[in-house]
């Protein structure tokens, strides 16, 4: 995705089985005790590799319970190859893929949020909140 040479925004967030980059509407099934949150990123050619820092915050929503399905996870990184930024193809832009583990409250399957639908929020925020950007899975299921 082509963005401004001084800008960045996430692009992609799916749960997915742990190891996989496909999104999986069940990600923890049958009955794994983790799952991976696949986040994917966009960043200009100025931007992907200047070493600026940036926040990113992950949380997730119980979309049955209407509440919170466990703390926000804050991740300070910066646009640099040791966070994954890596030239997009041959350039000029950056991209980054990472995959999160997510354990499953509970041990596994049968837990506390068994059956619920779940739907995860990431916002990147750079220092100074120059660029800002807010992304959201699709729902999925734990089992």
């Amino acid at each position: 995705m082509p963005v401004n040479a001084n800008d960045a925004t996430l692009t992609g967030l799916a749960a997915a089985q742990t190891g996989s980059m496909v999104a999986d509407t069940t990600p923890n099934a049958p009955a794994n005790a983790s799952f991976d949150l696949i986040l994917v990123a966009a960043a200009g050619s100025a931007l992907g590799s200047s070493g600026a820092s940036y926040t990113l915050t992950i949380s997730a929503i119980d979309l049955t319970a209407v509440s919170p399905a466990w703390p926000a996870q804050t991740i300070r990184q910066a646009f640099d190859a040791a966070s994954g930024w890596k030239l997009s193809g041959a350039g000029p832009d950056y991209q980054c893929t990472q995959a999160f583990p997510v354990p499953v409250p509970g041990g596994g399957p049968g837990g506390p949020l068994a059956g619920h639908a779940l739907q995860c929020v990431a916002s990147l925020i750079s220092q100074g909140a120059q660029i800002a950007s807010i992304i959201h899975s699709q729902p999925f299921v734990l089992i």
